[in-house]
């Protein structure tokens, strides 16, 4: 430290010890850390990082006390995502887990997500407790489509929809469609491509059009829809602002379809990648070595056993299809 004379200001040297003369700290063990002093907001934060199933199945085995902030924060379980868990865990303990979400949610429950497991029962449990149900997101779920429709209409305030990886039909559609008039986002998107009836691959199309004219965003990947399907989508959504329709391979796009494409914002083409989809993982492979035609035989295996009523836009009148 520097002389002090009057008139003049102090100065002072700046001494830099050398790390080995330092106190070292002594390691405290993993015995030994406190973990119920974190503060409840930055463990919050920490809870929503690391997901609900990791929660539910390791961060409130710690003490108590974060037993408690989870289990008292209805904030935290505002959103349940429940996807990317591998095969850690069988679906019935999925279904567990995702119990214990809803209730801890209290009446909160916003967003709901499942990858490969969500039983009827589990989802009309979801809607009982869940008055504000706004998303519902469903990855290769194994739920019928009678069940899922009974949901939906238990939920007036649903508006947003994806079903991967699910047999979706144009009866469905529609009544999500007519079920959801708040509908603002509907991902439907096939995990396996096939040509499928010419008619066929388009009614899905036309239910959109017809029944969803306030979507803003819409993703069909590996859709088998043509051009004549996209042109019923434009037409009878004119709120769209976001379009994916990647691996679409029965869809090209002409000039009709590319001037009405000039107002999306945010558009993937058929031909763009699909890498960076969160779900691309699940896509399977197709390979052909006939060509598919229309004819009423193969028009027949792309049915299903029981009958079910939708209105189909394109010749105007009601379809008796065996779709549900």
């Amino acid at each position: 430290m520097g002389k002090s004379k009057r008139g003049k200001q102090k100065k002072f040297d700046i001494v830099v010890f050398p790390r080995s003369v330092l106190p070292k700290e002594k390691p405290v063990s993993l015995k030994e850390r406190q973990w119920s002093e974190l503060p409840s907001d930055i463990l919050l934060k920490i809870f929503e990082k690391v997901g609900q199933i990791n929660v539910l199945t390791k961060a409130i085995r710690v003490c108590r006390d974060w037993l408690e902030v989870a289990r008292n924060d209805p904030i935290l379980w505002r959103k349940v995502d429940m996807t990317y868990h591998g095969d850690q865990f069988g679906p019935n303990d999925l279904e567990d887990i995702a119990c214990v979400a809803v209730n801890w949610s209290a009446g909160q429950l916003e967003e709901f997500s499942a990858e490969k497991f969500g039983s009827g029962a589990l989802l009309q449990y979801i809607a009982s407790r869940s008055s504000n149900l706004k998303c519902i997101r469903l990855i290769k779920s194994p739920v019928s489509r009678k069940t899922l429709k009974k949901v939906i209409k238990r939920c007036p305030l649903i508006e947003e929809i994806e079903l991967t990886g699910y047999l979706c039909t144009p009866a469905l559609c529609q009544a999500i469609g007519l079920l959801c008039p708040r509908l603002k986002c509907f991902r439907l998107n096939e995990i396996s491509f096939y040509p499928g009836y010419s008619h066929e691959r388009n009614s899905i199309a036309n239910c959109i059009g017809i029944t969803m004219p306030n979507l803003h965003s819409l993703q069909l990947i590996s859709s088998r829809m043509t051009e004549k399907g996209l042109y019923a989508i434009l037409e009878g959504c004119p709120q769209l602002e976001s379009l994916d329709v990647r691996n679409c391979c029965n869809l090209s796009i002409n000039e009709r379809i590319e001037s009405e494409l000039e107002r999306i914002k945010i558009l993937r083409l058929p031909d763009d990648s699909i890498d960076d989809w969160k779900f691309s993982h699940h896509l399977i492979p197709y390979y052909f070595d006939y060509d598919y035609c229309d004819c009423p035989s193969c028009a027949k295996s792309d049915s299903d056993s029981d009958s079910e009523t939708y209105f189909d836009i394109e010749y105007g009148h009601i379809m008796f299809q065996h779709w549900d």
